[in-house]
């Protein structure tokens, strides 16, 4: 093979406001890694939280809560479409299992005093090498629980997947229409932050819900935005 005949090209920003997107992370991102079920959708690591994004979206459609120490690097389960790992600075690894439940962690487990800085998964999904800031790789023998892929957990996790993708597309629409109809009582001068419509967004809220036969309550996790 010879040389590429020209140079990558850029297709899209994400989480840049002066570039139409919002959410961005508070500091450097650590990882991007794209879901190996569902590759339209891929999550980030940066500042003390984790964030997951789809190619449609300029925003984040999903984000773990804060963390109280910085998030260092992370890795979706080859196995698993819904399991993904974190490593985090105080020497922790975190365990999300979203087939589960999506509000909190499914196990946390203490690897070393030092900063974890690196993390990799076996094809096969059983085995992950945790590397830290002294120099030190640990490797993990990981339970069936969170390799063995429960029934219809594919196509489950892929509608979750799809639900908030449509509710991020609502709020987007909503924040549009009004970010027009103040350009046009202004006469299009500025751009200053457009606040959100509560009355439609609560309409469009509740209409979702009901579409997706859910309450709101079900999801726990911070809502991107």
């Amino acid at each position: 093979t010879g040389p590429p005949k020209k140079e990558p090209e850029i297709n899209a920003w994400f989480g840049t406001e002066d570039r139409g997107g919002y959410g961005r992370h508070f500091g450097p991102v650590y990882s991007v890694k794209r879901n190996p079920f569902n590759p339209k959708f891929f999550l980030s690591v940066g500042d003390w939280c984790c964030k997951m994004w789809m190619e449609e979206l300029k925003g984040p459609m999903l984000q773990t809560p804060y963390y109280p120490s910085f998030l260092t690097a992370a890795a979706w389960s080859p196995t698993r479409p819904g399991v993904f790992f974190l490593c985090r600075q105080d020497g922790k690894m975190d365990v999300w299992d979203y087939y589960y439940r999506m509000n909190e962690v499914s196990l946390s487990q203490k690897i070393s005093d030092a900063s974890l800085s690196s993390l990799s998964v076996q094809a096969g999904g059983s085995l992950a090498a945790v590397g830290d800031a002294d120099g030190t790789i640990t490797l993990m023998q990981l339970c069936d629980g969170l390799t063995k892929m429960a029934p219809n957990e594919k196509n489950l996790l892929g509608s979750m997947f799809d639900r908030e993708f449509k509710r991020e597309k609502n709020l987007e629409a909503i924040k549009k229409l009004a970010g027009n109809k103040k350009e046009d009582a202004e006469g299009g001068k500025g751009r200053e932050p457009v606040a959100i419509d509560q009355n439609e967004y609560q309409a469009r809220e509740k209409s979702f819900f009901a579409d997706v036969g859910m309450t709101g309550d079900d999801l726990g996790t911070r809502i991107g935005g």
